[in-house]
């Protein structure tokens, strides 16, 4: 949006207070040091502090929007109605995203730490400022303030969210993702929010000119707050670290990536003993697939598990690691191999698979099928790692079926998925950006013991913004290409995909 002219003044009146944020410590801090140990308690206390100045944005918006009301700004005060709905729960991410933390933490590190406990802390020095500065400016006689505060406030993921972002990614690798949730969606929100601001704000000063000064007063008040609260965040951060210098002799929970190659074509006969990688995966799959009996065909008579699938030596396959053990995988098949029937195929039918390929304008040779997506059974029933492994192994698989479409000669593809229901991977796989195929009913399986839907994806703009972001980094992390999977391109197009064994861990 182009700034007005009223706009305009207040951002030059502002300049001061941006400069003085982007020099502060905190933020200096973010940006030079390079100890993970610090900067992962900075995300803790960030997270714990902040979801307390964030639970009363909502709060603090319609209270001003009412007191606006009461001046007879009653154009001003919708607006803020409107936008304080647009902030209700945002604080649940923060939630969410500490306690992801406070797992990763204790798994590697000391002191160990309660999510809870943190939770319930003292606000710091600079959170209790910015809190005061919405009371003050509601309660004042200019509580149409409250927009410059926004406006300030929600520039900052803009600014700032993406360095930050990949600031982490540098630091600790793609496993940090999914505990950036707050942080990663206020970057798409806060476009619009933004825009919304600047437009009211305007709106605001060509209405009333006299309320420059007290706009330019919430707007630098709540800056030099949050930037304090930066600041304290380091501070409790460096104090929380020096209780225990020395770091945990624990194993790392963190994760290193594999990516395999087709075995089908490498042997030099049917009798060769196949990778050891091979049978872990299938025992995996197994003892995932078997889930407690529901599908008993899954465990061997000597009670243990496994998925022998022919399919798996003519595909790729992305693995997650825990140390020495497999604790994910996804497998990627290139149906132009000439291999057997994929599972979607072997669902539908031949006819069907066909008949659906011809109304997605598709052909065979540029069809990838991304299935058997796993993550251990104990992960899982634990609740902790899991759903970041399974979303880090969906965007590594999707990156990889990307890379091997643009490797062809044609470049016309599709990614298809037969996702089960009972354990939600069809809401999951919708809410990264996944569609149904149009036309094709849903599959009752009694094999699967579940009703699965056959979805797809032609094109990375389809998908989420987040996860269009984790697939960019885990393409690089298991080393297929340098080129953005992200915002702008609709590929990967690597020279060359070869498959390596990584152990970049966080």
């Amino acid at each position: 949006m182009k700034a007005t002219p009223s706009l305009e003044s207040y951002n030059q009146l502002l300049a001061s207070a941006r400069q003085r944020f982007e020099t502060s410590p905190g933020l200096n801090t973010l940006r030079s040091n390079n100890d993970p140990r610090l900067l992962e308690a900075f995300l803790l206390y960030f997270c714990a502090i902040g979801a307390q100045m964030t639970e009363p944005v909502e709060n603090w918006i319609r209270r001003a929007a009412d007191r606006c009301a009461a001046l007879g700004l009653s154009d001003h005060g919708e607006a803020l109605t409107r936008h304080a709905r647009a902030e209700a729960g945002h604080h649940l991410m923060m939630i969410a995203d500490l306690r992801s933390l406070a797992v990763h933490w204790n798994s590697r590190h000391t002191p160990q730490v309660d999510a809870d406990e943190l939770l319930h802390m003292p606000p710091s020095y600079g959170a209790s400022r910015y809190c005061l500065v919405h009371e003050e400016n509601i309660a004042s006689n200019n509580p149409y303030a409250q927009i410059a505060i926004e406006y300030e406030i929600e520039q900052l993921p803009l600014r700032y969210g993406g360095l930050f972002v990949a600031r982490c990614l540098e630091i600790f690798g793609p496993e940090i993702l999914p505990s950036l949730s707050f942080v990663t969606e206020h970057i798409d929100l806060d476009v619009g929010h933004t825009q919304f601001n600047a437009q009211q704000l305007s709106k605001l000063i060509d209405l009333l000119p006299e309320s420059l000064p007290s706009l330019v007063t919430a707007g630098t008040a709540a800056l030099d707050a949050y930037a304090q609260f930066l600041t304290d965040c380091i501070e409790l951060a460096e104090k929380h670290c020096q209780v225990s210098p020395i770091r945990s002799e624990m194993p790392s929970k963190f994760l290193s990536w594999q990516l395999h190659g087709p075995v089908q074509g490498t042997t030099s006969g049917a009798g060769e003993a196949l990778p050891e990688w091979v049978d872990e995966v299938r025992s995996l799959r197994g003892a995932a697939l078997f889930d407690n009996g529901r599908r008993p065909h899954f465990r061997t008579g000597d009670g243990s598990y496994t998925d022998s699938d022919p399919i798996d030596l003519h595909s790729w396959h992305v693995l997650a690691y825990a140390g020495d053990s497999l604790v994910g995988c996804v497998r990627v098949y290139p149906l132009a191999g000439g291999g057997p029937p994929c599972l979607t195929e072997t669902l539908l039918g031949e006819e069907q698979f066909s008949e659906m390929l011809r109304g997605l304008c598709k052909h065979r040779d540029n069809t990838i099928e991304i299935g058997r997506w796993v993550v251990d059974p104990a992960l899982r029933a634990q609740g902790s790692l899991a759903p970041g492994i399974g979303v880090q192994l969906a965007a590594g698989a999707g990156a990889l079926a990307f890379a091997l479409v643009n490797q062809s000669e044609d470049v016309n593809g599709v990614a298809i998925f037969s996702a089960g229901s009972r354990d939600k991977q069809y809401l999951m796989l919708s809410r990264l950006g996944l569609r149904p195929v149009s036309g094709v009913k849903t599959i009752t399986s009694t094999e699967y013991d579940d009703v699965i839907r056959v979805m797809y994806c032609t094109n990375t703009e389809e998908l989420q913004y987040r996860f269009r972001s984790m697939m960019d980094a885990m393409a690089k992390t298991i080393g297929i290409g340098s080129e953005s999977v992200g915002p702008g391109s609709n590929s990967l197009k690597p020279s060359s995909i070869k498959p390596r064994q990584l152990c970049g861990q966080m």
